[in-house]
C-alpha cells in the first residue's frame, strides 16, 4: 500500500507539473479561440477515466484488482465513445440548423424585395388611375356635365342613329365609372403592399439575424468536434493499451474484440428502435417548412408601363398589317396570270417554277403534266415519252407492295433495340428505380478523391445530404437540400424492417422534430453515406447510424 501511495504522489506530481507548464504559455492559447474548448473536452475524460501506467501495473498484482480495472478501462472506452458522439452530433445538428437558416434567409429575402416591387407596381398604376380621373375631371370642366353628351344626340353630322348615341354615352358613362373604381381599388392596393413589404422585410432581417447565430453556433459545434476527435483517438488508443496489458494479449486482438462487442451493442440498440417502430408516429410535415407571413399577400400587379406602350402601338399595327398584306398578294396573283395567256414561251415559264425545281420540267411538255406529278414523284420522269405512259404507271401502283415489306422491315429492328437497354436497368435488385443513384453513390464512396466537409454540395466535397440530393438526381428523383426536408418531402414511409434498396434513413435525437443526417439503404442492412469529417463517405452497416428514427423515407 506504500508502494500505491508513493506512486500516487509521483503521478500526482508529473500532473502539477504539467499543468504549470501549461500555464507557463499563455501566447499559445491566444492563436485559436478553439483550443482551449478542446482541452476541456479532451481533459475531462482523461483525467477521470485514464489511469496511469503505474495503477495499471499494481492492478495486475491480483485477479480482482486487475478485473477492476478491465471494468474501469471498458467503461472509460464507452465514454470516451460516447463523448465523440455527443460532439459530433451537436456538430452535425448545428451544420444542419444552418442550412436551413440559410434557405429561410434567402427566401424572405427575396419576398421581401418582391414585395417592394410590388409595392412600385402598386404606385404607378395609382398613378395612372389618378391622371385618368384628372382627364375626366378636365373634359367635365370645359364642356360642361351633359354638354358634350347633348351635343353627340343632337349634332345631326355624327353617323348612326339615335340608338347608337345613346349607347355611347352609356359606354362612356361606364368608362368614367370604371376609372373612378379602378382609382379606389389602387389606392387600396397601395396600402396593402405597404404593408406587407414591412413586414417581408422586418422578416428578412428576422432570418438574417437567425441565420448569423446559426452560422455562429455551427462554427463553434464544429471547431468543438474537429478538436475532440484527435484527443479522444489518442483517449482509445491508450486504454485498449493498458487492456492488453491487463489482459496479457496482444493490442490488435484486444482492438478487434472491443470493436466486435460495440458493434453488437449497436445492433442491439438497432433492434430495440425497429421493435419500437410501430408506436412512432411521423410528424406533421409543416414543422419542416418555412411558414408563410402572417400577414395576408395582396393580390400581385404586372408591370404596366410596357403594357401601356404595346397596347398603343397594337392598333396602328393591325391598319399597317393589311396594307403590307395587300401588296404581296397582288404580284402573286399577277405572275400567275401572265403565266396563263403565255404558255407558249416555255423559256419565261422555266424561270418562274425555279422556287420549286421538281416543276421545271414539268411545264415543258403540258398543262397534264401537271396532275401527272400529283401520284407520285417516280411517276414524274416516266410520264416523258408520251401519254401513253400513263396506263404504264397505273400498273405500277403495284409497286405498293414493293413499300409494304419496306414497313415491314423497319417495324422488325425498333422493337429490337428497344427491349435490349429496357431488361439491364430491370437486373438491378428489387429497386431498379435507384440502380443509378445507388451505383453513383458506391463509386463515390470508393473515390478516394471525395470526401466530407459540413455544408458543401460537391462536386467533390459533400454532406450528408448533398450526397443523397446529388445521388437521387442520378435517377432523375429531386430530392430538397436539407435532411429534414428530405424526409418530409417523401410521399411514402416504411418501417426499418420493410427497408428495401433505395429508401432514405434519418438519424433524430428529438424524436423526429428535426433530423440531421441521412443515409441511403443498398441491402443487405447496409448503407452508403457522407458519414462525417473523419471517417468520410463509406459503406457501413445500418446500426452504425447514431439516433436512428424508426421510420425511413421512400421516393
Amino acid at each position: 500500500m506504500a508502494t500505491r501511495h508513493t506512486l500516487g504522489v509521483a503521478a500526482s506530481t508529473l500532473a502539477l507539473a504539467v499543468s504549470c507548464l501549461a500555464g507557463a504559455l499563455p501566447a499559445s492559447a491566444s492563436t485559436s479561440a478553439s483550443l482551449p474548448q478542446s482541452v476541456a473536452i479532451a481533459a475531462a475524460p482523461s483525467a477521470s477515466a485514464l489511469p496511469s501506467d503505474a495503477e495499471v501495473q499494481e492492478a495486475k498484482k491480483d485477479k480482482a484488482s486487475t478485473n477492476a480495472m478491465i471494468t474501469r478501462i471498458e467503461a472509460s472506452l464507452a465514454s470516451s465513445r460516447a463523448e465523440l458522439q455527443r460532439v459530433e452530433t451537436e456538430a452535425a445538428q448545428a451544420q444542419e440548423s444552418l442550412l436551413t437558416a440559410g434557405e429561410e434567409r434567402d427566401l424572405r429575402t427575396a419576398a421581401a424585395e418582391k414585395a417592394v416591387e410590388q409595392l412600385e407596381y402598386a404606385k404607378t398604376y395609382l398613378e395612372q388611375s389618378r391622371n385618368d380621373l384628372g382627364a375626366i375631371a378636365s373634359d367635365i370642366y370645359r364642356n360642361g356635365a351633359g354638354t358634350s353628351t347633348l351635343s353627340l344626340l343632337l349634332d345631326d353630322n355624327q353617323e348612326g342613329d339615335l340608338f347608337y348615341k345613346a349607347a355611347t354615352i352609356d359606354a362612356l358613362s361606364e368608362q368614367k365609372v370604371q376609372s373612378v373604381n379602378t382609382a379606389t381599388e389602387a389606392e387600396g392596393l397601395v396600402s396593402a403592399w405597404q404593408e406587407y413589404a414591412d413586414a417581408a422585410q422586418n422578416a428578412a432581417q428576422e432570418a438574417a439575424a437567425n441565420y448569423d447565430a446559426a452560422a455562429a453556433t455551427a462554427n463553434s459545434t464544429l471547431a468543438i468536434y474537429e478538436a475532440a476527435i484527435e484527443p479522444e483517438q489518442q483517449l482509445r488508443d491508450e486504454l485498449i493499451g493498458h487492456l492488453a496489458t491487463l489482459k496479457q494479449k496482444e493490442e490488435a486482438e484486444v482492438r478487434q474484440a472491443v470493436e466486435e462487442r460495440e458493434a453488437q451493442e449497436q445492433e442491439e440498440t438497432l433492434a430495440e428502435v425497429i421493435a419500437e417502430e410501430e408506436n412512432v408516429n411521423v410528424p406533421e410535415k409543416d414543422i419542416f417548412t418555412i411558414q408563410p407571413l402572417t400577414i395576408e399577400k395582396p393580390r400581385e400587379l404586372q408591370q404596366t408601363e410596357p403594357e401601356e406602350e404595346t397596347v398603343e402601338p397594337e392598333p396602328e399595327q393591325v391598319e399597317e398589317e393589311p396594307e403590307t398584306t395587300e401588296p404581296p398578294a397582288a404580284p402573286k396573283p399577277e405572275p400567275t396570270k401572265k403565266a396563263e395567256p403565255k404558255p407558249e414561251p416555255t423559256k419565261k415559264a422555266e424561270p418562274k417554277p425555279e422556287p420549286t425545281k421538281k416543276a421545271e420540267p414539268k411545264p415543258e411538255p403540258t398543262k397534264k403534266a401537271e396532275p401527272k406529278p400529283e401520284p407520285t414523284k417516280k411517276a414524274e420522269p416516266k410520264p416523258e415519252p408520251t401519254k401513253k405512259a400513263e396506263p404504264k404507271p397505273e400498273p405500277k401502283p403495284k409497286a405498293t407492295p414493293k413499300p409494304e415489306p419496306k414497313p415491314k422491315v423497319t417495324p422488325k429492328p425498333t422493337p429490337k433495340p428497344e427491349p435490349k437497354p429496357e431488361p439491364k436497368p430491370e437486373i438491378a435488385p428489387q429497386s431498379s428505380n435507384y440502380s443509378a443513384a445507388i451505383s453513383w453513390a458506391l463509386n463515390t464512396a470508393d473515390d478516394p478523391s471525395k470526401y466530407y466537409v459540413y455544408g458543401a454540395n460537391g462536386p467533390d466535397a459533400f454532406d450528408c445530404s448533398s450526397f443523397s440530393q446529388r445521388a437521387f438526381g442520378k435517377s432523375g428523383i429531386s430530392l430538397p437540400r436539407t435532411s429534414s426536408q428530405q424526409f418530409a418531402s417523401a410521399p411514402q414511409y416504411v418501417s426499418l424492417s420493410n427497408l428495401r434498396p433505395g429508401d432514405l434513413v434519418f438519424s433524430s435525437s428529438n424524436g423526429g422534430s428535426s433530423f440531421y443526417h441521412v443515409a441511403i439503404y443498398i441491402g443487405n442492412g447496409q448503407v452508403v453515406h457522407a458519414r462525417n469529417p473523419s471517417a468520410g463517405i463509406s459503406v457501413t452497416p445500418l446500426s452504425y447510424v447514431n439516433n436512428l428514427y424508426p421510420k425511413a423515407a421512400r421516393y
